[in-house]
């Protein structure tokens, strides 16, 4: 099966999606977006968060200047059913393989969408490495509760970070693991200097 055989997530769902979350925690948290401007509004994106916290596809709804299509982490997928989050544009994930979660990320980054892979489920090499879409790492500080399917404190702290989308290079056939590999090596170097900045700016080295 190809990408072109599954259908990409409901475009409207997570337009909703985006106006809801964004009312609902703004409300609940003291929120604050940094360089949302970077995502844009048009144009193929991968957005990669290492947050593991049942919030984190939330958070990006809500902060966003567009429409996402997030891949759940493992905290979203125990604390809401599948079908929520596909009526939100969500993308849920079975493993152990997650194989069509893949498959319906790619239909969307295919599609000239913007995916956020949250947490670890789902390999960002393999969306890469087939798709050639830029990479953008988004740090979330303060989005965890004291468990990943916690949220964080009423009124506290939430800030979202979002760093400069980089294109990556793809060395190789992208269905060879060992490609796939080096590109997933890049994004993950992306995403810890991402951290590393984040923390910087909190005043957090």
């Amino acid at each position: 099966m190809t990408a072109v055989e599954v259908e990409p997530p409901s475009w409207s769902g997570a337009a909703h999606a985006r106006n809801l979350a964004s009312a609902a925690l703004r409300m609940t948290y003291q929120l604050r977006a940094h360089g949302a401007h970077h995502v844009g509004r048009s144009g193929a994106l991968l957005m990669v968060t290492q947050c593991e916290g049942m919030l984190a596809g939330a958070l990006l709804h809500a902060t966003a200047p567009r429409p996402l299509h997030v891949v759940a982490n493992e905290a979203m997928a125990g604390t809401l059913p599948d079908a929520v989050l596909a009526k939100a544009g969500d993308i849920p994930v079975i493993l152990p393989t997650a194989v069509r979660a893949q498959r319906i990320a790619l239909a969307a980054l295919m599609d000239e969408r913007a995916v956020v892979v949250a947490g670890s489920a789902v390999p960002v090499g393999y969306l890469v490495a087939m798709s050639g879409v830029p990479v953008m790492p988004v740090v979330l500080r303060g989005a965890d509760g004291r468990v990943p399917t916690d949220p964080p404190r009423p009124r506290s702290r939430i800030d979202v970070y979002f760093a400069p989308a980089v294109p990556i290079s793809v060395p190789g056939d992208p269905l060879r693991a060992g490609t796939r590999a080096v590109v997933a090596e890049q994004i993950r170097q992306l995403v810890s200097d991402a951290e590393e900045q984040a923390a910087r700016r909190a005043g957090h080295p």
